[in-house]
């Protein structure tokens, strides 16, 4: 035991190489902060988190050629659409719990396994079932609709022709549309989109079972646990989603007690994207204090619920989820442990 418990902590602790990470941040950070103005300017906030979401697809293949950047990034905003509008449509349908939980699960195993076949950076479906959860979660009307289809996809427009436009200083419009593209799933890619359904699906709908208003939290925690290259990584990784969620909550807890003006949130906001990409591919957990700070204020900005509701259900939904995700990647370990000893 003392064995284990010692490699997870030095999975913990570990940083990962500085690699160039000032250019693709503020990229990312520009992304969110003109559609965030735009929408502040127009008065519809209420859709800011459908902005937040479609911009997500600017932190894709920073490392990448110009062209394999490309097709990451679009094929990641097409799945983030595809999250929105999904579960957009079934909250304006009023779907029961139960279709709106399978849906999620659905979302994880698509999300899954195009990042599989297209090699995302970063790996894994966190980003659509945020998304789609978000959206699942809150009631819609026609109107919503409209908003994941106005500004969802216009973000995501703007972010990917924004990043092909700064390519073109270097390649030809040809060179980059034409190249870079690959589907090649690797051999786990169903295994473990599969995991990944049923962490969605067994957090959430114990998450709603205990009451939990935004249920998706608790997937999203048990995503972070199953996504490693071995059981102590994701053990791990669930421990550093909750210490970051627990840092950005109380973080987000002092900047709304001041009750800032939306100009400083929004502010706050673009930051935090900006120190997201600065540090998520170093520690897990410092990156998930930007990423905690940002997700409260976009749910904040498009929601009436009080601030003190979102936090207390941000920590225990994340804890939660990133338990069932630590014991679900635990047992599988076990399993595939198991099963590699009988075949020796």
């Amino acid at each position: 035991m003392k064995q284990h418990l010692k490699a997870v902590w030095e999975h913990s602790i570990t940083v990962g190489p500085a690699r160039p990470s000032l250019v693709p941040a503020t990229k990312a950070a520009f992304c969110v902060a003109v559609p965030l103005t735009l929408l502040a300017v127009t008065g519809r906030l209420d859709w800011a988190m459908y902005a937040a979401f479609g911009a997500f697809c600017s932190v894709f293949g920073r490392y990448d050629t110009d062209a394999v950047r490309f097709w990451q990034q679009l094929s990641s905003g097409l799945v983030q659409i595809a999250a929105m509008a999904l579960g957009t449509f079934f909250s304006m349908i009023e779907s029961p719990f139960v279709v709106r939980i399978l849906v999620l699960a659905a979302i994880a195993f698509g999300a899954n396994f195009v990042s599989c076949a297209v090699r995302w950076l970063p790996p894994g479906p966190v980003f659509a079932v945020f998304a789609g959860g978000a959206c699942i979660s809150v009631p819609a009307t026609a109107d919503n609709f409209v908003g994941v289809l106005m500004v969802g996809v216009g973000t995501v427009i703007f972010s990917v022709l924004f990043m092909l436009g700064l390519s073109l200083r270097r390649s030809n419009l040809l060179h980059t549309l034409g190249n870079g593209f690959s589907w090649n799933p690797n051999p786990r890619a169903y295994t473990e989109s599969t995991q990944m359904a049923l962490a969605v699906f067994i957090a959430g709908a114990v998450a709603y079972t205990f009451g939990g208003n935004h249920w998706y939290w608790a997937s999203l925690g048990a995503i972070a646990a199953v996504i490693g290259l071995n059981t102590y990584a994701r053990v791990s990784r669930a421990i550093q989603r909750c210490v970051g969620t627990c840092v950005g909550v109380l973080l987000t807890g002092v900047i709304v007690m001041f009750d800032p003006p939306i100009w400083l949130i929004l502010l706050v906001a673009v930051a935090s994207q900006f120190c997201i990409e600065m540090v998520i591919l170093r520690h897990y957990a410092v990156g998930m204090i930007f990423m905690t700070v940002t997700a409260l204020l976009m749910v904040h900005l498009g929601s009436a619920e009080p601030m003190s509701s979102l936090l207390v259900d941000r920590l225990s939904m994340t804890v939660l989820g990133a338990a069932l995700g630590a014991l679900q990647s635990i047992a599988i370990g076990l399993l595939v442990n198991r099963r590699a000893a009988l075949n020796e």
